[in-house]
């Protein structure tokens, strides 16, 4: 039948036609939301957890989304939930900085990708520190332009280049970031098959853009910035890689990386796999910080651990190394694996091993799920807002990751370490708002307030002495060392009071000792020599005659020290110690300063670090220490020291009351009485 001569069949294919093309763009619609939003259709996966303390707090998903902040804000009454709550962020965290990257767009997640795809992740597009701080303060390159291969390599599509030994920039020293616990050893980390394990730092574009904006990747610039506090949402990284095989890759999240070779400019192409992985993050609820750390869950268990021989029972366990010497690695800081007692409320517990096994099976098969959350520290919120951010409270206490911190896992805290952190500014101590990455600015500046020390005589007064001089220097920095029938017991030199050697103002400085004690028409000099032998060495006196070498070589030292200081113009000290305010010290308060903020350094036990049988960091107290007698055995005096000195190279970190607790904590400690006496025969 003729379709223009029945009207009915016509309106009957037009309504097909209609439904047809609503049923294409319900279908076009769909897909492009599925390519678009693939987060929420196939991998948005929210995974059902029991509450804590009867507190239920949102379900953690598997989601490119990054936490703006922990839930509650660390304001729950019960700090096991607080604990719990951090602990999600910790690992929200992880999964959307593990995120596959979005190309071409630093620091975006693909969100049209799920966790298991191949390819960099969100983190390892951030800038690393070294594309930030560059020599001479020159301008960084912009967000998204990429860092330069080293000429050394030819290109094969790997794009990371790896050339850190330690989680320490380079260029800062172990005097400034201590990490490890032996002085004689590097404290790189080599594992089982005796390859060197590598690092990298990165920030991400919030934190870029504050460094950037005010310029402080120029040294200059950074020492006179009045006020530095990054914007709350930045985030810090570092990441430990060890070398792999590609039969391990089902275990490790892996990439094609320039490793630098020990020793040299040469780089060489291998397979590295992600073994550590560090964050600290700023959020609004908390200025210090947030502290999260993670590893490879076969780092240092299993049947093949990277840093763990379970066949050598009589290895030294978490000592340093010469490199290529595997370490024997141990976990000191076990992971929570216990539930809280909910009655308990000012004690932050959370069962991390159960949160792990829970998200690692939410992770399905990929790669991620052989990784683990350690531990989380967050700063309790202080009752009293005005105290500067270096002032806080801090759990859990301890934290350690064993690629990072792998000698000092016992001391370990890292909202304590990082409290210290400094600016450029040497003349006055300034907070780098709990990072160590500004002080890379460039190009490094030096305090004209101390000396350095002697390496060449510039004058005819120098050559005749010279030799007098290096004597007495030697003395100073090596006293045990040198001078053992005087010093038989403690293990201390002059300049572990006297620091820089007698040079610094700050730090009962040897200038104008010639003038005060009036050498050489008296012997007051060499008596009070003595003093600091027998009460500060805990040791016996020099011999009291006109030309004893040693005490010779001190004295001719101390002349060259105001020579230095003459030409040099040094403000020369009226006193000791700057003077501070006088205070009532709190010892339990102290003890708990002590830490966060010294035993890093000094071992809980405040013995000091002697590995290797080497001078590291002094004892504190006990027998290798000063004795009753000693002027820094006076609470007064030692706290004026320690707010001006300490922790060192950082002093003017603490405040007065800390300053004041911490001598009142250490002046409570048991040492010798005084004066040495040698033991009978």
């Amino acid at each position: 039948m003729n379709e223009a001569l029945n009207p009915k069949i016509k309106m009957s294919k037009q309504k097909w036609a209609v439904r047809l093309a609503v049923i294409a763009l319900v279908l076009a619609f769909w897909q492009v939301l599925s390519l678009s939003s693939p987060a929420r259709s196939r991998e948005l996966k929210t995974l059902s957890l029991a509450p804590v303390c009867s507190v239920k707090l949102q379900d953690p998903k598997v989601t490119w989304q990054l936490p703006e902040d922990v839930e509650g804000g660390l304001l729950q009454k019960n700090f096991n939930v607080v604990q719990r709550a951090v602990d999600l962020f910790a690992w929200q965290e992880f999964i959307a900085l593990n995120w596959p990257a979005k190309v071409g767009d630093r620091g975006q997640p693909d969100i049209a990708a799920i966790l298991a795809k191949a390819g960099p992740r969100v983190w390892e597009t951030w800038k690393e520190a070294s594309e930030v701080y560059l020599p001479n303060g020159a301008l960084p390159q912009a967000w998204n332009r990429g860092p330069a291969l080293p000429d050394e390599v030819a290109p094969s599509g790997a794009t990371k280049v790896l050339f850190r030994t330690s989680k320490v920039d380079e260029v800062l020293s172990d005097q400034f970031q201590p990490t490890k616990a032996d002085g004689a050893l590097p404290g790189t980390l080599t594992d089982q098959r005796g390859n060197l394990v590598r690092y990298e730092i990165r920030m991400n574009k919030t934190l870029f853009d504050y460094v950037v904006d005010n310029k402080l990747y120029q040294a200059e610039q950074q020492a006179n910035f009045p006020n530095l506090s990054a914007p709350v949402g930045s985030i810090l990284l570092k990441a430990a890689w060890r070398e792999v095989l590609p039969k391990e890759r089902d275990r490790f999240y892996t990439v094609p990386a320039y490793v630098k070779d020990i020793e040299g400019d040469r780089y060489q192409e291998k397979l590295m796999g992600l073994v550590g992985f560090h964050l600290m993050t700023k959020t609004a609820s908390a200025p210090q910080w947030i502290w999260s750390t993670y590893e490879q869950i076969d780092n240092v268990e299993g049947l093949h651990p990277s840093f763990f021989n379970p066949d050598c029972p009589n290895c030294l366990k978490n000592q340093q190394t010469q490199p290529q010497v595997p370490n024997q690695i141990t976990r000191e800081t076990p992971i929570p694996a216990v539930d809280p007692d909910c009655s308990q409320k000012s004690v932050a517990i959370d069962n991390i091993a159960a949160l792990n096994r829970a998200m690692q099976k939410g992770l399905g098969d990929s790669v991620w799920r052989h990784y683990q959350l350690i531990n989380t520290q967050w700063p309790v919120p202080s009752p009293q807002p005005s105290s500067p951010p270096t002032v806080f409270k801090v759990l859990p206490p301890i934290l350690a990751n064993t690629t990072m911190e792998s000698y000092i896992q016992k001391s370990s805290s890292c909202m304590g370490c990082h409290a210290i952190a400094r600016t450029t500014n040497t003349q006055q101590y300034r907070s780098a708002d709990f990072s160590f990455t500004f002080a890379e600015a460039r190009p490094v500046l030096k305090n004209p307030q101390i000396i350095a020390p002697p390496k060449s005589p510039n004058t005819k007064w120098d050559r005749e002495n010279w030799n007098s001089i290096l004597r007495g220097y030697l003395i100073a920095n090596k006293t045990y060392e040198t001078l053992p029938q005087y010093v038989p017991q403690a293990k201390l030199h002059c300049a572990s009071c006297h620091l820089n050697v007698g040079a610094n103002p700050t730090a009962s400085s040897w200038f104008g000792m010639i003038k005060k004690y009036q050498y050489p028409e008296t012997d007051d000099l060499q008596k009070r020599i003595n003093s600091c032998f027998e009460h500060s060495l805990n040791g016996l006196p020099l011999p009291l005659e006109k030309y004893n070498p040693e005490a010779q070589a001190l004295i001719t030292y101390m002349q060259w020290l105001d020579q230095q200081a003459a030409q040099s113009k040094i403000t020369l000290p009226k006193t000791a110690y700057p003077d501070i305010q006088k205070l009532a010290g709190n010892p339990k308060q102290g003890q708990e300063i002590f830490q966060q903020k010294c035993a890093f350094c000094h071992e809980l036990n405040g013995a000091g670090r002697y590995g290797s049988n080497t001078y590291y960091r002094p004892a504190l107290w006990g027998d290798q220490s000063f004795n009753r007698l000693a002027g820094l055995a006076q609470p007064e005096t030692l706290a004026k020291f320690l707010k001006s000195n300490m922790p060192y190279q950082f002093g003017g970190n603490l405040t007065d009351q800390e300053a004041w607790d911490l001598a009142t904590f250490i002046d409570r400690q048991p040492r010798p009485q005084g004066p040495y006496k040698a033991p009978k025969t």
